[in-house]
């Protein structure tokens, strides 16, 4: 039983961390990687409930179950948290959106199989690294994919619309489907699955960080520029300035000057992040500033002050991407962790 479990389990965790260490940029924790498979345990639960509640109990054909109901169910709920993800901002580029979205198949294909080996019982090994090579792996590419597709998306739109999340699912259902009905036999499925999922990945992980090597570079010019305007006193004449003082008419002169206050914290956050970036991708050790927490207080109490209204009307001016955002989350999740402190 043990190496059947070893069977059905250990490749599509060894390929997890396999994917988490060819991320130069180490977006996400190891803690994060781990909470996720959890979260993708979770959902295997709550599948093998609504399988056994609709499925078991209402005398629909066990075929048409496996083939389309099941892959409908498993993809929606493993979606579910993904898309949570990314519309929070927890994940920015695909890179981080797949690893995120492997690991909650990883989680899934786990307890599935844990509940397979139960009910089966049989020391046959093929069929276990079928499970493992192939079944596992296709929960965490079906997922996987669906993260890609869809942070992608939300990233040309702009923002993470429900129409972005479409398209992903639906190919996550269909690749699920497909490989439950599969006319081929079950190794020549799995062989097919064990080869495509990692061909596809390693694709989108170097166009994803060829992507954010580009970005981090260009924003972080930008940034540094707008600061170092605001500190020699020439951003009154630029024309972000400019623009700046055409909201007097709009807004108190004290909500003004915490508008200004606002984008300059905004502008040192941003940069600060993206400099973290950088000293990880070459390999140097990242310092949590013990200042962090009180600034982020600090922008959370100038946010209140220059209120929804002002916000928009900077927004213009800030032109923050979901990646801006992201970087934004991820340094204020380290002071959390890190100080202890909430916004």
């Amino acid at each position: 039983m043990i190496t059947s479990l070893a069977l059905s389990v250990l490749p599509v965790l060894v390929f997890l961390l396999a994917l988490n260490l060819l991320d130069t940029y180490r977006l996400l924790t190891l803690r994060r990687i781990l909470m996720t498979v959890l979260v993708g345990c979770g959902v295997a639960l709550v599948c093998y409930a609504i399988n056994y509640t609709v499925f078991g109990s209402t005398g629909i054909s066990a075929n048409w179950h496996e083939r389309i109901g099941a892959p409908i169910i498993e993809e929606i709920l493993k979606a579910a948290f993904v898309v949570w993800l990314i519309r929070s901002h927890r994940v920015g580029f695909p890179v981080d959106a797949a690893i995120c979205g492997f690991a909650v198949g990883a989680g899934f294909s786990l307890v599935e199989n844990v509940d397979y080996l139960h009910s089966v019982a049989s020391g046959n090994l093929a069929l276990w690294a079928i499970r493992g090579f192939g079944t596992a792996m296709m929960h965490g590419g079906t997922t996987a994919m669906f993260a890609i597709v869809s942070s992608s998306l939300a990233e040309r739109a702009g923002s993470p619309k429900p129409t972005v999340f479409v398209p992903g699912l639906l190919a996550a259902i269909v690749v699920h489907s497909l490989y439950n009905q599969s006319p081929l036999p079950p190794v020549y499925t799995a062989a097919c699955v064990l080869i495509g999922i990692p061909i596809l990945l390693s694709i989108i992980f170097v166009h994803s960080e060829h992507k954010l090597r580009q970005w981090v570079g260009s924003k972080l010019d930008k940034d540094i520029d707008l600061l170092t305007m605001i500190a020699t006193g020439e951003f009154a004449q630029s024309p972000a300035g400019v623009y700046l003082r055409s909201l007097q008419t709009s807004f108190p002169a004290e909500v003004l000057g915490d508008m200004l206050c606002y984008v300059q914290m905004l502008l040192e956050l941003s940069a600060r992040a993206k400099g973290d970036l950088l000293r990880k991708e070459m390999g140097f050790p990242v310092e949590v500033d013990a200042s962090l927490g009180e600034r982020f207080k600090e922008l959370a109490f100038l946010e209140r002050s220059v209120g929804r209204a002002g916000k928009l009307a900077l927004a213009p001016l800030l032109s923050f991407s979901r990646q801006d955002l992201w970087e934004i989350h991820q340094l204020n999740t380290t002071a959390e962790s890190v100080h202890g402190t909430s916004n």
